[in-house]
């Protein structure tokens, strides 16, 4: 087992910005080199793996079954790097002591923020594109993106608990967020009056019914465009676009990327 500092990864890195102490990169692994050896990193680590890639923890635990998984590693917490395809690729964030203690966060405020925001995924990506388009010492809007990524949401931090109609409806579209649903469908599901929904949805979700829906989609898609054989057209229809400019419009307004240029990343 070894040791890896600030800033190092057992993959290539494509690129690397440092941002108030915390780092961003976007890394590429190989088959051949792949690292079997088990390892940690000093600092907390958050990886996206969007194109191939496994991991596993000390404890033999797969936290990859598919491209798009998010890992979250606590400081010194053991775990290898497995590369099954040709080239994996992911995107790295390593966040410092001294980040978190100014911005008063936790690793458990973190952990939590990546599995309860639906916009995670792009926000990342968001991060890639602002590495690409913005190669200068000014780094304000990754700086912003960070924070938003790892804050935890307003309806997890401020509400306390949740409406049971809350986490059903949250429940019903992410089961369900390539469908159509009807306001008066997802009452009769959930068990409430569609006033009710309608009412406070924007009160505990942040943005309108609509608006939800695509980031799921959105979200659905990244790992589609990487990771199938489905073309642009194929993947829009299966997400539930009403078409392929529709999907594209709203990938980039998500993610910072063209659907055919993230392919390309």
């Amino acid at each position: 087992m070894f040791v890896l500092n600030e800033g190092q990864y057992t993959g290539n890195i494509v690129n690397k910005v440092q941002v108030e102490g915390s780092i961003i990169t976007h890394t590429h692994y190989s088959a051949p080199n792949s690292s079997p050896d088990w390892h940690y990193h000093q600092n907390l680590h958050i990886c996206f793996v969007f194109q191939g890639g496994k991991s596993e923890t000390k404890k033999r635990t797969l936290y990859t079954q598919k491209a798009g998984s998010i890992f979250f590693y606590h400081p010194e917490e053991v775990h290898r790097w497995v590369s099954p395809e040709p080239i994996s690729k992911s995107a790295n964030i390593e966040i410092s002591d001294d980040f978190l203690k100014k911005y008063y966060l936790s690793p458990a405020n973190i952990q939590m923020a990546l599995q309860k925001n639906v916009d995670t995924r792009a926000l990342i990506l968001k991060m890639q594109r602002e590495m690409l388009l913005a190669p200068t010492d000014d780094h304000t809007n990754l700086l912003m993106l960070l924070l938003e990524l790892v804050s935890t949401p307003p309806s997890v931090a401020g509400s306390g608990v949740l409406p049971k109609w809350v986490c059903l409806v949250d429940e019903l579209l992410q089961d369900r967020w390539n469908e159509h649903l009807s306001l008066h469908q997802m009452a009769s599901l959930v068990g409430v009056h569609p006033v009710t929904i309608s009412k406070h949805f924007r009160k505990y979700f942040h943005c309108t019914f609509g608006e939800y829906q695509r980031k799921l989609k959105i979200d659905r898609s990244i790992a589609l465009i990487k990771n199938s054989d489905m073309i642009l057209s194929e993947i829009a229809h299966y997400c539930g676009f009403v078409d392929q400019s529709h999907f594209i419009k709203n990938f980039k307004e998500r993610t910072g990327f063209l659907p055919k240029h993230f392919q390309q990343l």
